[in-house]
């Protein structure tokens, strides 16, 4: 099995997660890729993607696997019919479930003031809220919090759950903006995603 590491920046973080699969699922097929499908009445090709990133945010660090040969033209292949925004940057060859596998990520965020005030975060029982279906939410996530560092004044790395029990960066950076009642826009970056404390690219070469 090929794991392919791709980047989804600039108007492709404004794509949703189906239509990002729909996406890959065609450029494999421009790209001429031999995938294997799978059986029954509607086959499809079989792809496993890491978990899905919120609507908005930008990525250097998004994998996806399939069942196909390898070649070293391959990533010159994928990239040659790419739309702007994706381009894919690593293959490794190892079997793994991406969105069970890959429990952390460290995101960059960028937001008026927010360097400063970002060390809050990793107090015992802090807890955030957000709007989900029409309804304000209170939820407590320390326990999906790893990590959280100051760049400069309006920018800071968190490392945040990601998988099953994940903490959405937007949500947490628009209810620090809102308790600090800071206004305008934020960016958020996926740097680095880990199984536990060890870098994806890491543990994937390791299975190699």
């Amino acid at each position: 099995m090929l794991i392919i590491k791709f980047e989804k920046t600039g108007t492709a973080a404004l794509v949703s997660h189906v239509d990002n699969l729909r996406a890959v699922t065609y450029i494999f097929r421009r790209a001429g890729l031999d995938a294997e499908y799978s059986q029954g009445f509607n086959p499809h090709m079989e792809l496993g993607f890491s978990s899905p990133i919120a609507l908005g945010v930008e990525s250097l660090a998004e994998y996806v696997s399939v069942k196909a040969p390898y070649s070293d033209d391959l990533l010159d292949k994928l990239n040659a019919v790419c739309p702007s925004g994706l381009c894919f940057t690593k293959i490794f060859n190892a079997e793994v479930n991406l969105a069970s596998t890959f429990n952390r990520a460290t995101y960059k965020v960028q937001a008026q003031g927010i360097g400063n005030v970002i060390d809050e975060i990793l107090q015992p029982s802090y807890a955030i809220s957000y709007q989900e279906k029409g309804q304000w939410v209170g939820k407590t996530v320390s326990d999906r919090i790893h990590g959280a560092e100051k760049v400069d004044d309006d920018t800071a790395l968190v490392t945040l759950a990601i998988g099953n029990d994940n903490l959405r960066p937007d949500r947490l950076v628009t209810h620090i903006m809102r308790e600090h009642n800071v206004h305008g826009d934020y960016r958020i970056t996926k740097l680095q995603a880990y199984v536990n404390d060890t870098p994806a690219d890491e543990y994937l070469k390791s299975l190699q």
